[in-house]
């Protein structure tokens, strides 16, 4: 990360996304693996980019799964937590508090990690709609030591500034779910042709990694697509 603060070199972030609890699926023990293997790796920071959520009533589950994560724990929803979705499993649960973890809707929180300010932004999953943001998420940037922005969606960083955020944490990819390999690469029957699939990217807007994500949508299985709950370290450029 270029222009990392010293002291936060080494910081440990635990990056988890897309839980889909609701409809039975290996996802929810891919969740539950996750959960558990973050709070064995006890890191400095856990995000979770959301699409929580596709059956409302799957709430306490998730909540207990909340509880046990190392904290602080800040989340956003997605588009399958308010059913913006074409998945005709999806219904809106349209949370507004996950405590105790911190849940962000075109909001954020100062945050102190070993001495420094860090600035946490997250989007409502509302940002973009069909293609066009409905909010500027450079509004949502604030003067710290290192910020980060949380949007489910990774499209976000054609909208970011330059000097906004350093770190953008996105999920809603599933690296397709469900793709054919090939070799040297692979066919993503899902988001084909999005330009933001998987891992870390670097733009002038800043950094971005996009997580796999734990759950799946429409058919309760991935193909080629594992599931991903991931560590990251953040070093000095």
């Amino acid at each position: 990360m270029p222009g990392l603060p010293p002291e936060l070199d080494g910081l440990r972030i635990a990056h988890l996304s897309d839980f889909h609890l609701g409809p039975a699926s290996r996802g929810v023990a891919a969740v539950e693996r996750a959960v558990d293997w973050a709070a064995e790796r006890r890191p400095d920071l856990v995000v979770v980019t959301g699409d929580l959520l596709t059956y409302p009533d799957s709430e306490p589950q998730l909540r207990s799964l909340v509880e046990r994560l190392p904290k602080p724990v800040f989340a956003v929803l997605g588009n399958h937590d308010l059913a913006l979705s074409r998945d005709p499993a999806a219904r809106p649960s349209n949370l507004r508090e996950l405590e105790p973890a911190t849940l962000l809707r075109d909001e954020g929180r100062v945050l102190e990690l070993r001495g420094r300010r860090v600035w946490i932004a997250g989007t409502d999953p509302q940002l973009i709609v069909r293609r066009i943001a409905k909010v500027d998420p450079n509004s949502l940037s604030c003067e710290a030591d290192f910020r980060i922005l949380l949007c489910h969606y990774p499209r976000v960083l054609d909208y970011l500034e330059p000097g906004r955020f350093e770190l953008v944490l996105a999920g809603h990819m599933h690296d397709g779910q469900i793709s054919v390999p090939y070799p040297g690469g692979k066919v993503r029957l899902a988001h084909s042709n999005a330009r933001y699939q998987v891992g870390v990217y670097r733009r002038p807007a800043g950094v971005m990694h996009v997580s796999p994500g734990l759950g799946t949508t429409f058919v309760p299985f991935r193909f080629a697509s594992r599931p991903e709950a991931t560590e990251l370290v953040l070093t000095t450029g």
